[in-house]
């Protein structure tokens, strides 16, 4: 089977503020599939995603700590009308340095 990637979204970039939501408005998904999500941040810390509008927030990782200046991957599972943000609960601000979304469709 052949992979079939496209870019779903470009995170902005810039200063992140705790509980402030990384995406306005929030990227909805249109097809099934999972979504290949690419973070770096400046600084150490948690970062929750949700796929229901902030309805429910789940920690990447593990709920482990993302290290500055470190680049990150994760897969996440999306259905039709799920809509997916990102934010860290952490107190003070963060720089995301590279925040990708891409769709997954197929992979062999």
């Amino acid at each position: 089977m052949a992979k079939s990637v496209r870019i779903a979204v470009d995170i902005p970039l810039g200063i992140k503020a705790q509980f402030a939501e990384w995406m306005v408005p929030d990227h909805k998904v249109d097809d099934i599939g999972k979504f290949r999500c690419s973070l770096a941040i400046s600084s150490d810390s948690v970062v929750e995603v949700t796929v229901n509008s902030g309805g429910d927030w789940l920690k990447l990782n593990q709920g482990s700590v993302l290290k500055g200046g470190c680049f990150y991957g994760f897969d996440i599972y999306v259905r039709p009308g799920d809509r997916v943000n990102f934010r860290t609960p952490t107190s003070g601000n963060r720089v995301l340095l590279l925040g990708r979304l891409d769709s997954v469709k197929d992979e062999g």
